[in-house]
Order: C-alpha cells, then structure tokens, then sequence
C-alpha cells in the first residue's frame, strides 16, 4: 500500500475549529487564573515593609516575562491539535465524500486512510459495503442465465 502524505491539516472547520476554539478557551483560563494567583500570592506575601502597591508592580514586572513566553507558545499547541485532530476528522472528511459519490453515481472507490488515522476498521467495513454493491449492480447488469440478447 503507497504511503498517502496528508496535503492538509485543517479538513474540517466546523470541528476542528470548535476544538480550537475550546482548547484556547481552556488555555487562557487556565493561564489567566494561574497568572492572578502568582500575582496576588506575590503580593500578599511580599515585604510588608513596602506598599501593596509597590508590591502588585513588582510581581507584575518579576513574571511578565514569563507571560510572554506561554503566549509565544500557544500557536504550537493549536497546531498541534490541528495535525492531531485531522487523524480523526481525515477520516470522518473522506467517508463522507465516498458515501456521497455512493449515493450519486452507485459507485466508489474504496476508502484508505492513512497508517496512523483512527478508526481504521471503518475504512474495513465501508469497503466491504461498497464491494457488496458494486458485485450487486454487476449481477444486475449481467444478462440471465440461457437468456440470449
């Protein structure tokens, strides 16, 4: 079996972009309350010689670099979902392009999804299924036995 390369990432916006979306949403939670707390923890506990005030915009200043360093990294982790999550939508984008051309025109070529795509044995079935009616269509179009034309 030729090795099928992937052309694109991004197949499918509507879920994939939902995923995005949920896993930003989730990161800037997540670095948003962990950022407040550093500062507040900072700030609370810091020197009560100097003022809170003081105190708020050195904790500020002590972990904005680090600030930006979790930001600077967030678009490697959306693109990895994005390649991650193209081995389950992959999928999912060419069984519906083949059940379409099924049910336009009764025929198919069969589905192959790449080595590490999920849900292989769903390629398995639907090829078993399209097989099934490609031999049904054939015996049709077959003239019957003794019955010259």
């Amino acid at each position: 079996m030729a090795k099928l390369e992937r052309k694109k990432n991004y197949v499918d916006s509507s879920v994939q972009g939902a995923l995005i979306m949920r896993i930003m949403f989730h990161w800037v939670c997540f670095v948003g309350i962990t950022a407040f707390l550093f500062v507040v923890l900072k700030t609370m506990l810091g020197d009560p010689d100097i003022s809170m005030p003081e105190r708020l915009t050195r904790a500020v200043s002590e972990y904005s670099l680090l600030g930006i360093v979790i930001l600077a990294i967030l678009p490697a982790f959306v693109l990895d979902t994005i390649r991650f999550s193209n081995r389950f939508v992959g999928p999912v984008v060419r069984l519906r392009r083949a059940l379409r051309e099924l049910g336009e025109s009764g025929t198919t070529e069969p589905i192959q999804f790449r080595n590490n795509d999920f849900w292989q044995e769903i390629a398995t079935d639907v090829n078993r299924v399209i097989q099934r009616i490609q031999t049904a269509k054939q015996a049709e179009q077959e003239p019957a036995d003794g019955v010259k034309v």
